[in-house]
């Protein structure tokens, strides 16, 4: 018999059968609650947001350990359908933050799809988080129609609670154009870089395939490269669907390790 530590994510499926066979579980409704009340219990935090005695909101996270750093991780934050931008998942973020200043940690951590608009707004822009660490296909590979056949790259989301960010300067130079945010020149030659992405990744997925699969590749080779180059993503611009990419010395003096590289 063989027992093997799990790299790859792809494998993680084959503990799902494995589960419903030893537990006797038809629905995985329990393994959720169950899994999340030991986080909770081991140093996590279960937040739920209420509005008239109904509960609109959620949010869990728990303690990661990475190359020799403590912080939170946030795996999870989510608001019911009716209630989607009405503040509630501000206000679930805001709280983790003032729960986790007051349990010792100084970083919340967490990921998101770099090609989503919406979060890359609400992640940079609205709270002050940061990016240097890009994750390809973090959750392998996924079977329903809108995702299957293109990787689940991820940003790794950096929010320093303690740390104010300076004035973000503007894009000196672009890498790509909103018209073909593919095709991407790899030149680096300024401080300050912008990037444009989709401004909406879901219908390019659900109607061009391809095209989608262009866009994650040729940004991805973008975004590694900017990050091997010590640029950081320190802002998103709404209006325009492009990252602000910059290499800040000052961070990087306060922060120099990067903690969630592969």
């Amino acid at each position: 018999m063989e027992i093997n530590i799990v790299t790859d994510p792809n494998e993680i499926k084959h503990i799902i059968p494995v589960i419903r066979s030893a537990w006797g579980m038809e629905s995985m409704d329990q393994l959720v609650k169950d899994i999340v009340a030991a986080m909770r219990f081991h140093g996590g935090l279960v937040l739920l947001a209420k509005q008239a005695d109904e509960v609109v909101g959620m949010h869990f996270s728990f303690p990661g350990f990475r190359n020799g750093k403590t912080y939170l991780y946030s795996h999870m934050t989510g608001v019911v359908q009716q209630g989607k931008y009405k503040g509630v998942g501000e206000a679930l973020k805001l709280a983790q933050k003032e729960w986790a200043g007051t349990h010792g940690y100084d970083l919340i951590a967490w990921t998101y799809d770099p090609l989503m608009a919406l979060n890359a707004h609400f992640n940079i822009s609205k709270l002050g988080a940061i990016v240097r660490t890009y994750l390809r296909d973090f959750y392998g590979s996924m079977e329903d129609a809108l995702n299957f056949g293109l990787p689940t790259d991820r940003f790794v989301a950096e929010w320093w609670i303690n740390y104010k960010k300076p004035r973000i300067p503007s894009p000196e130079a672009f890498l790509n154009s909103p018209e073909a945010p593919g095709k991407v020149d790899l030149h680096f030659r300024n401080d300050c870089i912008g990037l444009y992405i989709p401004k909406d990744f879901v219908s390019m997925k659900r109607n061009d395939k391809d095209s989608a699969l262009n866009v994650r590749i040729s940004l991805r080779t973008a975004l590694e490269k900017a990050f091997e180059n010590r640029y950081e993503v320190v802002d998103f611009n709404k209006n325009g669907s492009y990252y602000v990419l910059w290499k800040n010395m000052e961070f990087e003096k306060i922060h120099p390790e990067r903690i969630f590289n592969p």
